[in-house]
C-alpha cells in the first residue's frame, strides 16, 4: 500500500524520523515504527491514552527498539491519524481498525502490547480479535475503573450529545488555547511535566479532530464487558499503578486487578497518571523485568 503525505507531521514532533503514514479505507494512519535488523526480533506495539498520541512514548520508543521492532501508533481520532468516522471511535471499533493495519504492515500478531491508561484498554480489545493472544500485556496506569471526579470536572459537561458534535470540537479547538486547561488537564494526572513534555499536548488540542475523537472515545468505553471479555486471555500481565495518580486511583483499581487479572504481576511506584512521561528509565525497567519473565517462560532452558 502506498504511503500518504507526512507533511501533516510538525518538523520538531517527538521521533518524527520514525514515522510513516498510510491510508486504509477513510482512516489515514499515522504511526512510527522501527523495523528491528534482526527479522526474528519481537515485536512491541504501544497504544496512548486518552487525549494522547504516539508522542506519549517519545523516551521510551528508542530505547526498545534497540532489541525489538517497535511500533507506537495514534489512535483513530488522536493526533495525526486523520479521517475517523464517530462510528469508529467506540473501542471494538478501534482495535478492528488497528488489527486492519497491523495486517497490512505484515505484524499480524504483536509479541507484546504496551498501553497507557485507555490504551491498556485497547490492547486488550485487540488481544480478544487476533488470531491468537499476544505473549505479554503491559498496562501502566490502565484504565479499568470509571472515569474520576476530576475527569467530570473537567470534561464531564463535554461527554453529551452536543458536545461530541463536530461543532462543539471546533469552538473547543480555538477557545481551549486561551482558557489554560490543558494545563489544568496535565496538571490533574499529578504527574510534573516540563514545558517541553507540554507542548505536544498543547499543539494536539488545537485540533478539533484530536478533543472529538478524544471525548467520543471515552464515552463510549464499556468497560465492565471489556474486563468480563479479557479475564480469560491466555497471556502474561503486568500492570503499573502509580500511588498518586488520582485520575486511576489505586483504591479502586487494586481490586478489579485481583478479580480479573488474578495471576498478574502488579509493579507499585511513586508517581501519578502519566508515571511513563515522567520517569522513563524506571517504566523501562519494569518493561524490561516483565519481557525478561516472558522470555523465560517461553524458554525455561535459558532462565
Amino acid at each position: 500500500m502506498p504511503q500518504s503525505d507526512l507533511s501533516r507531521i510538525p518538523p520538531q514532533w517527538p521521533n518524527r524520523t520514525f514515522s510513516q503514514s498510510l491510508k486504509i479505507g477513510n482512516l489515514d494512519w499515522h504511526f512510527q515504527l522501527s523495523v528491528h535488523k534482526d527479522r526474528k526480533a519481537p515485536t512491541i506495539l504501544l497504544i496512548h491514552g486518552t487525549g494522547s498520541s504516539a508522542h506519549s512514548w517519545s523516551e521510551i520508543f528508542e530505547p526498545l527498539a534497540k532489541n525489538y521492532t517497535v511500533i507506537a501508533v495514534d489512535l483513530p481520532g488522536h493526533g495525526f491519524t486523520k479521517g475517523a468516522k464517530k462510528t469508529q471511535l467506540h473501542i471494538d471499533d478501534i482495535a478492528k481498525n488497528l488489527k486492519d493495519l497491523l495486517f497490512a504492515l505484515k505484524i499480524n500478531v504483536p509479541d507484546v502490547m504496551i498501553g497507557h491508561s485507555a490504551g491498556s484498554n485497547c490492547t486488550l480489545a485487540l488481544s480478544l480479535i487476533l488470531e491468537k493472544p499476544p505473549q505479554a500485556i503491559i498496562g501502566l496506569n490502565p484504565s479499568f475503573v470509571p472515569p474520576p471526579s476530576l475527569y467530570n470536572y473537567f470534561l464531564g459537561p463535554l461527554i453529551n450529545p452536543i458536545a461530541t458534535s463536530g461543532l462543539m470540537a471546533s469552538f473547543l479547538a480555538s477557545s481551549i488555547p486561551y482558557m489554560g486547561m490543558i494545563d489544568k488537564l496535565l496538571d490533574s494526572t499529578n504527574s510534573v511535566l516540563s514545558t517541553k513534555q507540554r507542548e505536544p499536548y498543547n499543539l494536539l488540542f488545537k485540533e478539533h479532530s484530536h478533543i472529538y475523537g478524544s471525548m467520543n472515545f471515552m464515552a463510549a468505553s464499556n468497560i465492565p464487558e471489556l474486563l468480563k471479555n479479557s479475564s480469560r486471555l491466555k497471556t502474561f500481565f503486568t500492570f503499573l499503578v502509580a500511588a498518586q495518580d488520582p485520575w486511576v486511583p489505586q483504591s479502586s483499581l487494586l481490586p478489579i486487578m485481583h478479580q480479573y487479572f488474578p495471576t498478574a504481576t502488579v509493579k507499585i511506584e511513586e508517581g501519578g497518571h502519566l508515571f511513563h512521561e515522567v520517569n522513563p528509565k524506571r517504566t523501562l525497567e519494569i518493561i524490561q523485568e516483565a519481557l525478561l519473565q516472558v522470555k523465560s517462560l517461553n524458554h525455561p532452558e535459558n532462565a
